[in-house]
C-alpha cells in the first residue's frame, strides 16, 4: 500500500495538507470507493485491472470508479474512457475545493471534501466538475435554426422529416458529450408532426416522393399506409441511432414524451414553424406511430433509449380525488405498454411538466410566468449532491440513545445541516460552470440552446426507508409515512432558504442510487457505521426487495410522499408476467394516479435468448419461442432498461436475486 497520496505539486498547499490528513485519518478503501486511491491514479495498475476483470467475466461497473449499468462494452473506447477518470476526479475535487474556499471559506470547503470521502454526502458525477448534469432541450430550436454548434460547420434548418431527424441525431451526439446526465427532447414528436403534416398535404418529404397525391386521403387507403410506413421507418432508424454508444462508451440517456390532449392544447400554439403550429390530430397520429415503432423494435432487440414518458394531465373530482383527464389517451397508452412495459407514466397538473429522467418542473418556481417557458420544455439540473440519510439517522441515535422522539428531532437537524452542505457544494459547481461558460468551454449556453438560470441545483437523497428503520420506525405505517414526510419537508425548507439566500433554483429528488446507494452503504460498513449489514440503500420509498409488501403498499407510500420530491422520483411496479388485459393496465395506471403517484413505471423483466428472441418474465427456464437459453435480462435499475449483467456486483448479487416481482392484484379495485 502506498504510504501517501501522490498529488500534483501545483495544487494549493492547503488542499494537499487536507488530503494528507484524510489519508492518515481514514481507511484506504474509502479512497478506492471514491476513485482517488493511488492505485487508481496509477494508469499501469488500472490498465491491468481492466483487462484482468474482463478475463474474470465481471462487469465494467466492477472496475470503474464511476459504475454505470448503461456501460457494458469492454472495447478500446471503454478502456480509454475509463482509465483517466481517477485523475479527472481528483482534479475535479481540487477545483471544487478551490471554488468553495473562494465562495464560503476554507472550513466549509474542507468539510465538503471530507464529507464526500467519508460518505456523509455523495457528490454525483464528480469526476467531471466542468460539465452540467442534465437538460431537456427543445427540438423547436433545431427546426427553426438548424445546428449552430458544429465548429466549422453551419447547418441550415431542416426542410424535411428525414433531415429533421438526422439533425436531431447529430444534435444529440454533441449535447450528450457536453453533459453528464440525461439529454431530453420531450417535444421532439410535436415538431416531427409538423413535417409529417407537410408530407400529408403534398405527398413529398421536401424532394422525396412518399406517395401519389391523386387519391382521397383517408385512414386505411394505400397512400395512408405508405405515409405511415415511411414515417415509422424514419422513427425506427432514429431509435436505433440513439442506442449506439456514441457518448464515449455508452448510449446517451435520451428522453422523449408523448402527451394527452390537455397537454397538447397548451403546448402546440407555441410550436409554430413558418407561421403554423402542428395540427393536434397529426401529433396524436405521430405519437401513436412512434409507440408502435418502439414496440416493434423491442420485439426484435433490447433497445433501452429513448426513455419514453407518457404525460397525463390530472384533474380533481368534486371530492378532491385525482383522475386522468383524457381517457382516450389512457386507452392508447395501456395498449402500447402491455407487451414490454417500456413507457414511464407521468401524472401531473397542467402546470407541471416531466422532462429529462424523473425531473419535473414548476417554471413559476424559477420566476417564469409561462409554465412551459413560452412553449419550450427547456429545464434541467446542473448537478446533484446526495444525502446519506442512514448515516444521519445513526448519528442521531448515538447522540440520543433510548429516546426515539429526541433521536428523530436530532435526525432532522442532521438532515438540515447536510442539505446546507449539499447546497453550498452545488453553488460552487454553478460558479465553476459559469466560469467555464465565460471561457467558451460550454458553447450550448452561449448559443442559447441551454440556460443556466433554468437548471436546478439538486439535493438528492437515498436510504430514507433504512434511516427510519434505524430510528425504530416503519415507513409502511401511517406514522412512518408522516415522519418520512417531515424529513422531506425539512430538505425542501432548507432548499427554499438557500434559493432565497443565493438567488439560485434548488430542488430535491430521490436519487436513483445506482452507484451511490452501494458506495454509501459500503463506506458506512467500513467505518463501523452499518451494524445492520445493509448491502445497499434503497432508491424507492419501499425497497424493491422488501418482502411482505405488494404493489398497493408501494403505490400508497409513493402517493403520500411523491409531492414532496420537487425534482422527481420514480416508482417501479415490478410485474412478473406481461399484463395481457388492457383493462388491467388501465386500472393500474388510474389507481396509481388516484393515489397521488406522480411518476412511475410498470416494470417487467425482458429477456433475450441465444437466438435473439425477446420475451417477458422473471427467471424463465428457457425461451418460450424456441426453447433456447436465456442469455440476457433487462429491467430498470433507475428510469431506463439495463442489462442485469452490467450492474455493479453488489446489485447483481444482492439486489436482483431478492427483487419481488408480483402480479398486479387489486389494481382494479
Amino acid at each position: 500500500m502506498p504510504e501517501q497520496l501522490i498529488l500534483p505539486d501545483t495544487y494549493d498547499p492547503r488542499f494537499k495538507a487536507l488530503m494528507e490528513r484524510l489519508w492518515q485519518k481514514y481507511p484506504p478503501e474509502l479512497f478506492s470507493l471514491s476513485g482517488i486511491h493511488p492505485d487508481q491514479l496509477n494508469i499501469d495498475l488500472m490498465s491491468k485491472a481492466f483487462f484482468k476483470s474482463r478475463s474474470e467475466n465481471s462487469a465494467t461497473a466492477d472496475v470503474s470508479i464511476d459504475p454505470n449499468a448503461n456501460v457494458t462494452g469492454r472495447d478500446c473506447i471503454t478502456y480509454n474512457y475509463e482509465l483517466p477518470k481517477a485523475a479527472l476526479r481528483l482534479n475535479s475535487l481540487y477545483n471544487l475545493w478551490k471554488q468553495l474556499e473562494a465562495e464560503v471559506g476554507e472550513r466549509l470547503a474542507d468539510t465538503a471534501i471530507e464529507g464526500d470521502l467519508a460518505g456523509y454526502i455523495y457528490i454525483n458525477d464528480s469526476w467531471d466538475l466542468g460539465r452540467p448534469y442534465c437538460f431537456n432541450y427543445s427540438a423547436l430550436d433545431v427546426a427553426l435554426e438548424g445546428l449552430k454548434m458544429g465548429g466549422r460547420l453551419r447547418i441550415d434548418p431542416p426542410k424535411s422529416l428525414d433531415s429533421f431527424l438526422r439533425q436531431m441525431e447529430q444534435f444529440t451526439v454533441y449535447a450528450a458529450n457536453s453533459t453528464l446526465g440525461a439529454c431530453g427532447f420531450a417535444d421532439m414528436l410535436l415538431v416531427a408532426a409538423w413535417y409529417v403534416e407537410q408530407i400529408k398535404l403534398t405527398g413529398m418529404d421536401h424532394k422525396v416522393k412518399v406517395f401519389d397525391h391523386d387519391y382521397t386521403f383517408g385512414d386505411g387507403d394505400l397512400e395512408w399506409r405508405r405515409l405511415k410506413t415511411y414515417v415509422k421507418e424514419k422513427l425506427i432508424s432514429f431509435i436505433y441511432t440513439l442506442n449506439w454508444e456514441f457518448r464515449g462508451n455508452q448510449s446517451p440517456f435520451t428522453n422523449i414524451s408523448v402527451y394527452d390532449r390537455p397537454f397538447l392544447d397548451k403546448l402546440l400554439p407555441a410550436y409554430a414553424i413558418q407561421g403554423k403550429a402542428p395540427n393536434v390530430h397529426v401529433v396524436e397520429m405521430v405519437q401513436s406511430w412512434f409507440l408502435e415503432a418502439f414496440n416493434e423494435t423491442l420485439a426484435r432487440t433490447p433497445v433501452t433509449f429513448p426513455v419514453v414518458t407518457a404525460c397525463f394531465s390530472v384533474t380533481q373530482d368534486e371530492e378532491g380525488r385525482r383522475k386522468l383527464s383524457d381517457q382516450a389517451f389512457l386507452i392508447k397508452i395501456a395498449e402500447a405498454n402491455k407487451a414490454f412495459g417500456f413507457i414511464n407514466i407521468y401524472c401531473g397538473e397542467s402546470s407541471t411538466l416531466s422532462s429529462c429522467c424523473r425531473l419535473r418542473s414548476r417554471i413559476s418556481d424559477l420566476g417564469y410566468s409561462n409554465t412551459f417557458g413560452s412553449g419550450s420544455t427547456k429545464i434541467g439540473s446542473l448537478g446533484v449532491v446526495t444525502l446519506n440519510l442512514p448515516r444521519a439517522a445513526r448519528q442521531a441515535n448515538t447522540d440520543h440513545p433510548g429516546s426515539r422522539e429526541a433521536a428523530f428531532e436530532a435526525f432532522l437537524e442532521n438532515v438540515g445541516a447536510a442539505t446546507q452542505l449539499a447546497g453550498y457544494t452545488n453553488h460552487a459547481k454553478r460558479r465553476f460552470i459559469k466560469d467555464r461558460i465565460r471561457r467558451g468551454s460550454l458553447p450550448l449556453y452561449s448559443l442559447g440552446v441551454m440556460d443556466l438560470d433554468r437548471q436546478y441545483s439538486t439535493c438528492g437523497f437515498t436510504g430514507l426507508y433504512e434511516a427510519l428503520e434505524i430510528l425504530g420506525q416503519d415507513m409502511r405505517t401511517d406514522k412512518g409515512l408522516e415522519l418520512a414526510a417531515d424529513v422531506l419537508r425539512r430538505i425542501n425548507d432548507v432548499n427554499s432558504m438557500l434559493s432565497k439566500l443565493l438567488g439560485e433554483p434548488f430542488n430535491m429528488e430521490q436519487v436513483p442510487g445506482e452507484s451511490s446507494a452501494v458506495k454509501l452503504a459500503r463506506k458506512d460498513a467500513i467505518l463501523g457505521l452499518n451494524p445492520e449489514g445493509y448491502e445497499l440503500y434503497s432508491n424507492q420509498f419501499i425497497p424493491l426487495w422488501e418482502e411482505g409488501t405488494d404493489m398497493l403498499d408501494r403505490i400508497r407510500a409513493q402517493g403520500r410522499l411523491d409531492k414532496f420530491c420537487t425534482g422527481g422520483a420514480i416508482l417501479h411496479l415490478n410485474v412478473g408476467n406481461p399484463i395481457e388485459d388492457d383493462k388491467t393496465m388501465r386500472a393500474l395506471i388510474a389507481h396509481a394516479c388516484a393515489a397521488g403517484v406522480v411518476y412511475f413505471a410498470v416494470n417487467y423483466a425482458i429477456n433475450r435468448c441465444e437466438n435473439g428472441h425477446m420475451s417477458v418474465g422473471r427467471d424463465p427456464a428457457e425461451c418460450p419461442q424456441c426453447g433456447g437459453e436465456i442469455t440476457d435480462t433487462f429491467t430498470r435499475v433507475v428510469g431506463f432498461l439495463t442489462n442485469v449483467k452490467g450492474w455493479h456486483k453488489t446489485r447483481r448479487e444482492h439486489d436482483w436475486p431478492k427483487r419481488v416481482f408480483a402480479a398486479p392484484k387489486g389494481a382494479a379495485s
